[in-house]
């Protein structure tokens, strides 16, 4: 009895264990069940992907093909731009060199090769202002600073040199005379280097030289019947040669007066050609300049007087005397204030002043309140025959010459003359002018 009992619960507890082992055993096979469908599902997302990859690949593929067509077709077409400006550069008659923001050379086309000697790759990488020396006409090397392709990169938008004549220096010393322009590179809103556009101007030079020694001469020849018109008419107007009517002595005084005009016109078309010829003859001697302006003023005393100009002057009284020739020196003042009288209008304002700008120079300014120069038209006023055109019809005898003769004379002394003017408000011109001495020059007087 004992035994069967045993039996039997041995028998139960086989069969619990067999129902524990059948339930684990079927929990594992849906767990695997699960995971068989999990897995399916992973290799059909795999397979989705795979095929999403290679769909990918292939348009990938493609537009990598069409890419690089693309930039073939591209790098062809910047290759033909960069040919044909390549070609443009060098066909230009004028000589072209590149320089970036240190002035080092980087580009020079074929003319500029052929007017200085010098050959691309001995120049590019080397310092524009080094390798072409710049001479004024006297010889005298331009320095650094004076360079106009300096002060582009130091700042200035646009520079252009066509009315100063100056002078290269090739590579085997000569030189010509040339005019320029210059413009910088900006890029990103920074100046990065400076182009610059010269020519060879010595044909122009020989033509401007024939031109101003016809005028010399035809000058010369004018001054003997002028001098005579001007003689007779002085014994007539004086009765030297007998009584005039008053209406005989009308025609008379226009005769003179029209006469003393063109003897004027002479004279400074015989003072310009000195100059551009270099025979302008130059005595320096110890000048007082107050007192030489104070004459000018005096001289002109009556036009300010007529046009009711109120005059005002300052002069430094410790300026000592200077070393300049006292007859061109008079020129200058008296072409600046004939100027400020002529282009103010009645009742307007002019102001002369002259002090000691340092130890070494001394500064003249003349102002007015006249009908000042156009800003479109301020970069030509030197130059010679310019008449600005709010004045043309205001003033029908100016020559255009007084401003080109008195920047000439200045600038031979070694000074400097420049102007500010605002249109409709009025014009300040500023010189100055060394103390010390000035090269005695051999040449032809200016005209008494």
């Amino acid at each position: 009895m004992k035994f069967h009992k045993r039996i039997t619960s041995t028998s139960d507890s086989i069969a619990l264990k067999l129902a524990i082992l059948a339930k684990e055993k079927e929990n594992a096979r849906r767990k695997l069940v699960v995971t068989a469908k999990q897995l399916a599902a992973t290799a059909k997302e795999k397979e989705s992907i795979r095929r999403k990859l290679v769909v990918t690949a292939q348009e990938l593929k493609r537009l990598h093909g069409t890419l690089e067509k693309k930039v073939l077709q591209r790098t062809k077409d910047l290759e033909q731009i960069r040919s044909k400006n390549e070609a443009i550069l060098t066909s230009i008659g004028d000589g072209l060199v590149v320089v970036d923001k240190e002035g080092k050379i980087s580009y020079i086309n074929k003319s500029f090769e052929e007017m200085l000697g010098w050959k691309t790759q001995e120049i590019v990488g080397k310092s524009m202002v080094e390798v072409v020396p710049r001479e004024d006409l006297n010889g005298i090397g331009v320095s650094f600073k004076e360079r106009i392709l300096t002060q582009v990169l130091e700042g200035q938008k646009f520079v252009a040199d066509l009315t100063n004549p100056f002078y290269y220096v090739r590579k085997d010393k000569s030189r010509f005379p040339a005019s320029s322009i210059v413009a910088p590179v900006v890029l990103n809103k920074k100046i990065v280097g400076a182009v610059e556009v010269f020519r060879d101007i010595t044909k122009e030079k020989e033509i401007d030289k024939a031109k101003t020694e016809f005028v010399s001469l035809a000058s010369h020849q004018l001054r003997t019947p002028l001098s005579t018109v001007n003689w007779y008419s002085e014994m007539l107007l004086t009765g030297d040669v007998g009584e005039v009517t008053p209406e005989q002595k009308k025609y008379l005084e226009e005769i003179y007066s029209g006469n003393q005009r063109m003897v004027d016109l002479v004279n400074t078309l015989l003072d310009v050609s000195r100059i551009e010829m270099g025979t302008f003859m130059v005595e320096p001697k110890p000048t007082d300049i107050v007192k030489l302006a104070r004459s000018v003023i005096d001289e002109q005393k009556l036009q300010i007087d007529e046009k009711k100009i109120k005059f005002s002057r300052s002069f430094e009284d410790s300026i000592p005397l200077m070393r300049a020739d006292p007859k061109l020196l008079r020129m200058v003042i008296q072409n600046l204030l004939s100027n400020a009288i002529k282009y103010t209008p009645e009742g307007g304002k002019i102001g002369v002043s002259i002090s000691l700008d340092n130890e070494k120079n001394v500064s003249l300014k003349m102002s007015d309140t006249g009908y000042g120069i156009p800003k479109n038209q301020q970069d030509k006023i030197f130059t010679k025959l310019f008449r600005a055109d709010n004045v043309i019809g205001k003033d029908t005898e100016g020559t255009g010459l007084g401003l080109y003769i008195a920047k000439s004379i200045v600038e031979q002394a070694g000074g400097k003359l420049w102007f500010e003017s605002v249109e409709n408000s009025g014009t300040t011109f500023y010189a100055t002018l060394p103390l010390g001495e000035i090269k005695k020059k051999r040449g032809i007087k200016a005209p008494s």
